[in-house]
């Protein structure tokens, strides 16, 4: 879906060039999402997906206005903007930072932004636009200085606390009578409706994956796919679920460490359930040869006062993750 052709100058070490950009909103099938995860790993620093965007906007069923693209006449992405409702905070968007190549210019990267802005205002009408910046990437000086330049003042921070746990330790803990009356086994597409009512039952995963079709396509194509995933049952009844996974930290004070993560569901009634899939999670890494690997989980959570500030500093286990700005009224 294009836009208009605009022309627009820039000075490259004293020389002046015109460019004739294309201006677009979100269409798929055009390649637009490759040339997004190239820049936004390019520019930021942190890893991108294609599949993830594709998957994104086809699960959350994203309006195609809700993305804008800047394209240089041969079909080159230079520059692109996007909003999202946030699952967690009805009423709430969040606005990305302009992400953009050095060739484009600073007023096409502020058009794209403002124009969003206008459109989220005048057709969404949204309580809150928000945006988000992470603490120790090579943009986030540059990002805190353009929302704070759009007007946008700092709300809260977000905080990641991680617990790092020993596989052998974690194999090895006590089956109480209550977690040996659950039973393990792995996941097929038999299991796919259950497992997705477990997912959409926790309120983290559910803010992840916010529709079913979301759910489904994660699930399809990536957590029944691993044949080390995990089903945790009572009574027949799936209760639990979880995929382990080995990554290297991108980003924070232990960037470069690789850990197992660990994406899991559980029903709030069954906290058993969830110690139950811990144990069998270590168990199936240490068979894979995992055993000098840390088992990490962590959760999320807002802080508004400097207390929380503080207490990041000096809590080893707690990690000043990013920064939230807002859009005042």
């Amino acid at each position: 879906m294009s836009l208009t052709g605009k022309t627009s100058n820039q000075t490259i070490d004293g020389e002046w060039l015109t460019l004739k950009l294309i201006y677009r909103y979100y269409e798929p099938g055009q390649g637009l999402e490759e040339q997004q995860a190239k820049i936004y790993t390019e520019v930021s620093g942190l890893p991108a997906d294609a599949e993830e965007i594709k998957r994104r906007f086809k699960g959350e069923k994203r309006d195609p206005l809700s993305a804008r693209y800047v394209l240089t006449e041969d079909k080159k992405l230079i520059a692109y903007v996007q909003t999202s409702k946030w699952p967690a905070r009805p009423g709430t968007f969040i606005i990305s930072y302009p992400w953009a190549l050095p060739e484009c210019p600073l007023d096409v990267q502020e058009k794209i932004f403002d124009e969003l802005i206008t459109w989220l205002q005048d057709t969404i009408h949204p309580q809150v636009i928000a945006g988000e910046v992470v603490f120790g990437t090579p943009t986030t000086d540059e990002r805190i200085a353009f929302f704070q330049r759009k007007r946008f003042v700092e709300k809260e921070h977000l905080y990641v606390y991680s617990r790092d746990f020993n596989l052998v330790d974690v194999s090895n803990w006590e089956m109480t009578n209550e977690m040996t009356s659950y039973a393990c086994r792995l996941g097929t597409t038999v299991d796919l409706d259950q497992i997705i009512e477990v997912c959409h039952a926790d309120n983290y995963v559910r803010d992840v994956f916010p529709s079913v079709e979301e759910a489904k396509y994660y699930l399809e194509n990536t957590f029944l796919k691993d044949d080390h995933n995990k089903l945790i049952l009572k009574d027949g009844q799936i209760v639990s679920v979880g995929l382990p996974y080995r990554r290297k930290l991108t980003r924070g004070k232990d960037k470069g460490l690789e850990i197992i993560g660990l994406t899991s569901a559980t029903r709030l009634e069954h906290p058993q359930a969830w110690k139950r899939l811990l144990i069998e999670v270590a168990k199936d890494c240490l068979k894979r040869g995992w055993e000098n690997l840390p088992l990490r989980i962590s959760t999320l959570f807002f802080g508004y006062s400097m207390n929380a500030i503080h207490l990041a500093q000096l809590q080893e286990t707690i990690e000043d993750f990013a920064v939230l700005y807002t859009l005042p009224d």
